[in-house]
């Protein structure tokens, strides 16, 4: 539902295997002002210092 709500049409939201689904997340995340961590694959906490 993150992608839909951030504008990704649902048939194409829906549609995405997992890694391409990954990769809209992220960008958009992204674009949000978000840092994603890609060792740990996760969102960085930029409240507790950005380190994990």
């Amino acid at each position: 539902m993150y992608l839909v709500r951030c504008g990704v049409p649902f048939e194409i939201a829906f549609g995405l295997d997992e890694a391409d689904r990954l990769a809209f997340i992220v960008t958009m995340g992204t674009l949000e002002g978000h840092r994603f961590d890609w060792t740990a694959l996760r969102w960085r906490d930029e409240e507790a210092g950005g380190r994990g």
